[in-house]
């Protein structure tokens, strides 16, 4: 792990405690402090869409939809074989 100087005692004060740890230790730590940042962190939706009037699909519907693209792709298989 490499080891930054900084300028407040503070910093210095925790990367010398930091350092007395073993590897395992300080990678347990900053994966913990990582997963924090993560999930404190605010998460954009992927798309631009106004979220009050488009409801996100159901799991039924999602189930429905990939129901129905599996039969259209094997009718498709079917009509390309002959």
């Amino acid at each position: 792990m490499s080891v930054v100087t900084t300028n407040t005692p503070l910093e210095d004060e925790i990367l010398s405690a930091v350092k007395q740890l073993s590897v395992l230790e300080q990678q347990i730590m900053l994966k913990n402090i990582r997963l924090r940042k993560y999930v404190n962190k605010k998460v954009k939706p992927l798309a631009n869409y106004d979220m009050s009037i488009i409801k996100p699909p159901t799991m039924a519907q999602i189930d429905k939809w990939k129901h129905e693209a599996r039969k259209a792709a094997k009718e498709k298989e079917k009509a390309n074989a002959f």
